[in-house]
């Protein structure tokens, strides 16, 4: 026969405080060591959102340009990694982004001019000093960096500068 305060005892059924204070601890540890790697996987999305933008941008600056039968500009923003499409003659801007939707990254164009220019046939006007290549990057230490090259023939790529593996499409 069961004793009938072993029973109740038995039928009791939850928590204890110390074993609550130990799962806390372990979730606490846990965060603690996520946190960081968490960070670093924010931060890459954000340079990969706004190179992916300016690839988007680029795009349709060199479509409008080939529909409108006119050329049409895209230009960065002086500040940061904002742009807009403009058609040349007569002006019109056909598209912006901010450049608070991406704050805090580091745009950087390998040429002195922050413009191209795509023609009425989709390639590049290379009548003068143009924009050639942009280098996204945030600045976190060893996040993903991003590049997109213009080519003069109209093509536009992105590349992961950090890629080296021979045969990879993300490498530069």
């Amino acid at each position: 026969m069961l004793n009938p305060a072993l029973k109740a005892r038995r039928s009791a059924r939850g928590l204890t405080l110390i074993e609550l204070m130990i799962t806390i601890a372990v979730l606490a540890v846990g965060l603690s060591l996520a946190a960081p790697s968490f960070t670093m996987q924010v931060s890459n999305y954000r340079v990969r959102a706004a190179a992916e933008s300016m690839l988007n941008g680029l795009n349709y600056a060199r479509t409008e340009a080939v529909r409108r039968n006119r050329p049409v500009s895209f230009t960065l923003s002086a500040s940061g990694s904002g742009w807009s499409v403009d058609q040349v003659n007569p002006a019109e801007t056909l598209q912006t982004r901010a450049d608070g939707e991406t704050a805090g990254l580091t745009v950087v164009s390998t040429s002195t001019s922050r413009a191209v220019t795509f023609t009425s046939t989709g390639l590049v006007d290379t009548s003068g000093i143009r924009l050639t290549q942009v280098n996204l990057s945030a600045p976190a230490s060893s996040s993903n960096t991003r590049r997109i090259d213009i080519f003069g023939g109209g093509l536009i790529r992105m590349c992961d500068p950090g890629v080296a593996t021979v045969g990879d499409p993300r490498r530069c």
